[in-house]
């Protein structure tokens, strides 16, 4: 008896994820080095190597793709940390009603988006004065003290929950 293996995906299909799981992988090394390089830390000597890496990757997206780039919706979601957390820890998706109420309540929610709004607003004034757009580094910061703003009031919202008789 000869057991064949059938695959619903054709080669075409097959080969475009493949490329794609390997752009992503190259991409958010790559991003991952050059964000530590901004803040004093990274490897710049891997920058090199990892940057034809990520060329290789991108020609190679091209050619499974019939010429087509990565647009711009699929560069961002391989970049978002939060979904690379998501796609690396699956089991983190996985909370419990009870949980998801707990958190929106005591205010677990409002500070990880608070400190999201952090990151991303520090990470753009970073980008700003790496080329010398005041502007934009300008609302990025008033982002940032936004940001800032709705952490102290996540973090009261908690300190109410848990520690009601302090004051």
């Amino acid at each position: 008896m000869v057991l064949r293996v059938v695959s619903e995906q054709s080669e075409a299909e097959i080969r475009k994820q493949r490329v794609h799981d390997q752009l992503s992988r190259d991409l958010r090394r790559f991003a991952a080095n050059f964000l530590r390089m901004t803040s004093g830390s990274g490897k710049p000597l891997e920058l090199l190597p990892q940057l034809e890496k990520l060329s290789a990757s991108i020609r190679d997206y091209h050619d499974a793709h019939d010429g087509a780039l990565p647009a711009s919706k699929v560069i961002h979601q391989i970049l978002d940390g939060h979904e690379a957390k998501l796609e690396y820890r699956p089991w983190i998706k996985e909370i419990s009603e009870a949980e998801r109420q707990r958190w929106e309540a005591d205010g677990t929610f409002d500070r990880q988006e608070a400190i999201a709004g952090l990151v991303r607003s520090g990470l753009r004034m970073v980008a700003a004065e790496l080329v010398d757009q005041l502007t934009q580094h300008s609302v990025a910061e008033s982002d940032f003290y936004e940001h800032l703003r709705k952490l102290d009031e996540a973090r009261e919202k908690s300190r109410r929950i848990h520690n009601p008789k302090k004051r």
